[in-house]
């Protein structure tokens, strides 16, 4: 039980430190990175309890959530990519540019 509670203190701390991210950041990246630490607190703290319960079906759940935060990550990264290479700056403010291209 003592385990719990210590992956509960990690996962509250990581919550903290993605929220502030989140409220703190104008970067389309640092923002998407806060969000997925978010993301990952939870999980953290769902897969601790069910681990710590015996619940095992919180384990497959917990693993299928991680598997679209990474897939939401790639695609976040993938839209900022685009972004980059149709405005060559790293913060894009607009996307007309690419509009008034085509």
């Amino acid at each position: 039980m003592v385990h719990f509670y210590i992956d509960a203190i990690a996962a509250i701390i990581l919550f903290a430190v993605g929220l502030y991210g989140v409220t703190s950041k104008s970067d389309f990246l640092k923002i998407l990175f806060s969000l997925e630490m978010l993301l990952n607190a939870v999980i953290l703290l769902l897969a601790s309890a069910a681990f710590n319960f015996g619940f095992t079906h919180g384990l497959a759940i917990a693993y299928v959530i991680i598997v679209i935060a990474t897939l939401e990550a790639a695609a976040g990264v993938l839209i900022f990519i685009l972004a980059y290479r149709i405005t060559g700056k790293i913060i894009p403010d607009n996307l007309n540019k690419a509009v008034d291209d085509e």
